[in-house]
């Protein structure tokens, strides 16, 4: 694939095919001519009709791109219900058992309602509010989540606010108990598998070292046999320079009758000959995905389901996540903390309780384009400046780049925007 730019619009010419546009700030896609695509530089245009109304177009600003700024308030808290682990997953990096380097077998609820109180009244009427239930593995509390679940809805309930709830499970422990809180709740279910039982394995171990696979094989058939009565499935995969095998993977995820499949790249992994080989491998996933069933098969893929969305909603995004803006994460002691992954590490707290450390929360509210210097990157209203904490395990800093977590980014984009041009023109 073969890029040029001018200003806020990258162009794409894939073998012999017309040139794909891109306008950055517009979010708008369309096909130019040789003309133009000969032409282009990175701060002019020569001087013929084509390039002139490449021009024309990057000048334009278009009325309906919705911003991708995010309103003040909490709307979204993960809850570690539990700091502990039935498995023993060779690359976790919450502590290498669950725990974030501090065992909590369960959450005090009593110390969480009114932490959720706190948060529930500043929530506009009308509005909606979301919990994750995350550990650790949370099932191995699932009266915690019940009763955490319940409060949320009462509280919700008199004030016509929309509560939704989601969970992070390694499914290894859906049995008839856990699977009637889930359908309660009607939760989003996200399970972690990796691939395939010989490389899942490995990867995800019990603590005795037997593999886990079959339990969660096991679990994923009682979660699609109960799906009228859950939200979203969705199996979730990270991969590393030990296991880079996506399309085996994603050929495994295609039997367990999930909606959604996502594949990560490990926060952990600093390696270019990886980064590149998870991107060819998701560039695999999507051409069988789109061969096999076209949009429909390839949003299944979560990375191209939010720029598909994002695309024909014309919606900016300016901030990868919403950590410390519309986001906090509640460890086992009620700790606060912007990301999931900081949990444990004291300097990154933001408060106890329901109470905030409002001067640390002040340095999180301008757009990450903006702390991250994205503004000349041609996909940053995709991107929205990337992950703070990949950029710092990284770099070392939050706001300081990291130029592989930039590539990856960059090149799935490039697929996706692809294959928009190519469903759109199909239908």
């Amino acid at each position: 694939m073969e890029q040029r730019r001018y200003k806020d619009i990258v162009a794409f010419k894939w073998d012999q095919g017309t040139p794909l546009a891109f306008h950055a700030r517009n979010l708008e896609i369309a096909e130019i001519s040789e003309q133009a695509w000969a032409g282009m530089k990175e701060d002019s245009l020569v001087s013929n009709e084509a390039q002139l109304e490449l021009k024309a177009w990057e000048q334009e600003i278009n009325p309906d791109v919705k911003s991708g700024h995010l309103e003040p308030g909490i709307r979204s808290l993960t809850i570690n219900v539990t700091q502990i682990c039935n498995l023993k997953c060779t690359y976790c990096a919450a502590g290498g058992d669950g725990s974030y380097g501090s065992p909590q077998t369960k959450i005090n609820v009593e110390k969480t309602l009114p932490q959720l109180k706190f948060f529930l009244e500043r929530v506009p009427e009308g509005g909606r509010f979301k919990i994750t239930f995350l550990g650790g593995e949370p099932l191995l509390y699932p009266e915690g989540i019940q009763e955490i679940g319940n409060y949320v809805r009462l509280m919700a309930a008199g004030r016509n606010i929309h509560a939704g709830f989601s969970i992070v499970t390694n499914g290894t422990l859906i049995n008839d108990k856990t699977l009637a809180v889930l359908k309660d709740l009607r939760a989003n279910v996200t399970v972690s598998l990796d691939g395939p039982p010989e490389i899942n394995d490995k990867a995800r171990p019990s603590k005795d070292g037997s593999g886990s696979t079959s339990l969660v094989v096991e679990g994923l058939r009682r979660l699609s046999e109960a799906k009228a009565s859950l939200g979203v499935l969705t199996l979730h995969g990270v991969f590393n320079s030990d296991n880079l095998d996506l399309l085996s993977a994603y050929n495994f995820y295609q039997t367990l009758k999930a909606d959604r499949y996502e594949f990560t790249y490990s926060v952990a992994e600093n390696d270019d000959d990886s980064n590149r080989l998870f991107v060819e491998q998701m560039n695999l996933i999507a051409q069988t995905a789109y061969a096999t069933g076209g949009e429909t098969e390839l949003r299944k893929v979560g990375i191209f389901d939010q720029y598909f969305f994002a695309l024909d909603n014309q919606q900016q995004t300016e901030n990868y996540c919403g950590a410390g803006k519309s986001f906090l994460m509640v460890d086992a002691k009620n700790n606060l903390y912007t990301c999931p992954w900081e949990v444990g590490h004291k300097e990154e707290q933001v408060g106890q309780g329901a109470e905030l450390n409002l001067d640390q929360l002040a340095q999180y509210q301008a757009p990450l384009i903006e702390k991250n210097n994205c503004q000349s990157c041609w996909a940053r209203f995709l991107c929205g400046g990337g992950c703070m904490f990949i950029h710092k395990q990284s770099t070392g800093s939050k706001h300081r780049k990291d130029g592989q977590f930039c590539f990856r980014t960059r090149s799935l984009i490039g697929t996706a925007l692809l294959y928009y041009k190519l469903s759109r023109v199909a239908c």
